[in-house]
């Protein structure tokens, strides 16, 4: 269970936090560790999201559950990197190595909202060949074998429509004016 939850809640928000957390803790908590490495910054990273989304809960509940669990998976990506960044034996978020992929860097630092937002916008306007694979494994978190399974498609065909679909990504973010190493 939470370990902490606001005293400014009603009991249905605390309720609906406490089903958030059954249904989506272990995701994020894995999401977390992978970035931070370890289960004490990964357990903080899982806290501070829930304490960010009880702020919220209002917004969350009108969304369907990919959106709320593609949402506190973000949040607790980037509660991880918050971790990451004030702890004494990490290297400087700004030190950071930079990755040729955006998409790298988004799953395992969520490393620039601004950029996360910039590929997010591109996606909305792509043809859904490339958006669900790309979505679902990127943004969702899921692998490729799960999402070929959820798309219908063979394995393959996902791998190559998330390449290709991250070359256009590329592109566009370099005609944007992003700098990508």
């Amino acid at each position: 269970m939470i370990l902490f939850i606001p005293d400014t809640l009603d009991r249905p928000e605390k309720e609906l936090l406490g089903e958030l957390f059954d249904r989506y803790g272990k995701k994020m908590f894995s999401a977390a560790k992978k970035i931070v490495g370890n289960t004490a910054d990964a357990e903080d990273a899982v806290q501070n999201a829930f304490v960010s989304a009880a702020k919220c809960l209002s917004k969350l509940e009108r969304l369907d559950d990919d959106s709320v669990k593609g949402y506190l998976l973000t949040m607790a990506k980037n509660e991880a990197v918050n971790v990451i960044r004030h702890a004494d034996k990490s290297v400087p978020y700004g030190e950071l190595p930079a990755e040729a992929d955006p998409f790298t860097d988004v799953n395992a630092r969520v490393c620039d909202r601004e950029v996360y937002e910039k590929i997010i916008s591109i996606m909305h306007g792509m043809d859904e060949i490339y958006k669900a694979p790309l979505y679902l494994t990127c943004v969702m978190g899921m692998t490729v074998k799960e999402t070929a399974a959820q798309l219908h498609r063979n394995e393959q065909t996902v791998k190559g429509q998330i390449t290709r679909g991250k070359k256009m990504i590329i592109s566009q973010l370099k005609e944007a004016g992003y700098e990508l190493s």
